[in-house]
């Protein structure tokens, strides 16, 4: 028991004398600080924003037929050409549809026919008799009254009777009348032939109005077979074999959303870009990017264009590019705390077709930079606590003495990551500086 007891003892004698030599360690080395030499290198300062990976458009695959779905060719994930067939609809409906658009079509056709012929047959019959029948009965006025006044001579010199003067003066009267009538007669046709001028327009446009409904009924027949308006890849089937579905000459909606197709010829990333960069990043582009400006009649080269780095989750060790090609002019995402603005990256690299949609990607614009510049590490930046300048300490030899100081230099910086701050003054490449100053130290401007 007692042996145990010593051995606990010397063990734990053992262990605390290890600490504490190695906390003197350690305060040793604090005390007499840790150094580095001043380098050069480039530096960049970093605008990141995040957004998902979208196609150049999607498409909603609608029909204009109605019917059932009888035949399902492409499914998610196929590649698809513009005109390929994806799927197919029971014709029935949509046949007896044409059909009854055919027959109202011969219907309204015939009317039209008959108006014109009735027209044609007022202008060259109706109207003509009418004028003949007025110089008939002009020709027979004419008689009447030289008769009339023929006889009302005689009368007058009592060579004639009353009643023959009574008689030819009924005849002119009635001749006078008749004549009327021819004239009646004539205006009436005049206003037959406006008549079935108008007949003819209205069996026109019922006719047009047929014919249109039939071409209506025959796309909607050839629409039967639904084709892809574009070449891309299938991004969803939203109906399957069996459904009938509602075409949209019947529905308010347009129809039933058969199919997605999403056109893959650009792949862009769609980033949210903080107010706070967004004036940075329209630094970045020509003006033909930015709001409000024309844009070229001819593509801008790929390498005319600023390069913006993109990351996915997904291929976390590739790295993919790309370039800017549309900012958009007002915010996407507006609140009371946090403004952002839609910035279009059209995706260039190489190996772009990895990238599936909706994955979200990070967003790296190189806002600034600054090459084969002197570089300071951020820890050896300090304030002097009696000037409240900006700059580093360095060591420097005491006189009588093995041990160094330190002394503080004034330094102007540039651009500043984070990690590395740019020197524009105050040191120079290959000096030695304090990334951790030493406590103990008699120089001047000690903090």
């Amino acid at each position: 028991m007692k042996k145990s007891i010593v051995i606990i003892i010397v063990t734990a004698s053992l262990v605390g004398g290890y600490f504490k030599l190695r906390s003197m360690e350690l305060e040793f080395a604090w005390e007499k600080g840790e150094t580095v030499k001043i380098g050069r290198g480039d530096l960049t300062i970093p605008i990141n924003a995040t957004g998902p990976i979208s196609p150049l458009s999607r498409h909603q695959i609608k029909s204009q037929a109605s019917g059932e779905v009888i035949e399902i060719l492409k499914f998610p994930g196929d590649p698809v050409k513009e005109g390929e067939l994806l799927m197919r609809l029971k014709k029935d409906n949509e046949r007896r549809s044409y059909d009854r658009a055919e027959a109202d079509v011969t219907r309204t056709r015939a009317a039209l026919e008959s108006a014109k012929i009735k027209g044609r047959r007022l202008k060259s019959v109706g109207l003509q008799q009418a004028k003949l029948r007025i110089d008939q009965t002009q020709a027979q006025l004419d008689l009447a009254e030289f008769n009339f006044n023929k006889i009302k001579r005689l009368f007058d010199d009592d060579q004639s009777s009353n009643d023959e003067y009574v008689r030819f003066e009924s005849q002119l009267k009635e001749l006078v009348a008749r004549l009327r009538l021819a004239e009646a007669d004539l205006a009436d046709a005049e206003i037959a032939i406006e008549l079935a001028h108008q007949d003819v327009v209205l069996a026109r446009a019922a006719n047009d109005q047929a014919e249109t409904a039939l071409r209506d009924a025959e796309e909607r027949l050839a629409e039967t077979d639904i084709i892809s308006p574009v070449d891309g890849v299938i991004v969803d089937v939203l109906t399957q074999i069996g459904e009938v579905i509602q075409g949209g000459r019947t529905t308010l909606t347009g129809g039933t959303v058969l199919a997605i197709v999403a056109n893959m010829d650009k792949i862009y990333v769609r980033a949210e870009v903080d107010e706070a960069d967004i004036g940075a990043v329209c630094n970045l582009v020509d003006d033909w990017a930015k709001p409000g400006f024309e844009r070229p009649d001819v593509q801008v080269p790929i390498e005319a264009a600023t390069p913006v780095k993109v990351r996915v989750e997904s291929f976390h060790e590739e790295e993919f590019t790309g370039t800017i090609e549309r900012i958009y002019p007002e915010p996407s995402s507006l609140n009371s705390t946090i403004v952002t603005y839609q910035v279009d990256i059209v995706l260039t690299s190489d190996n772009r077709d990895k990238l599936l949609a909706g994955m979200q990607a990070d967003v790296e614009f190189t806002a600034q930079s600054a090459y084969d510049s002197v570089l300071v590490p951020h820890e050896a930046i300090h304030r002097n606590e009696i000037s409240d300048e900006l700059g580093v300490y360095i060591p420097v030899d005491t006189p009588g003495s093995d041990e160094q100081d330190k002394k503080f230099i004034p330094c102007k910086f540039g651009l500043d990551n984070g990690m590395y701050a740019q020197v524009l003054s105050g040191v120079q490449e290959g000096d030695t500086v304090y990334t951790k100053v030493p406590r103990r130290s008699t120089g001047d401007g000690d903090s």
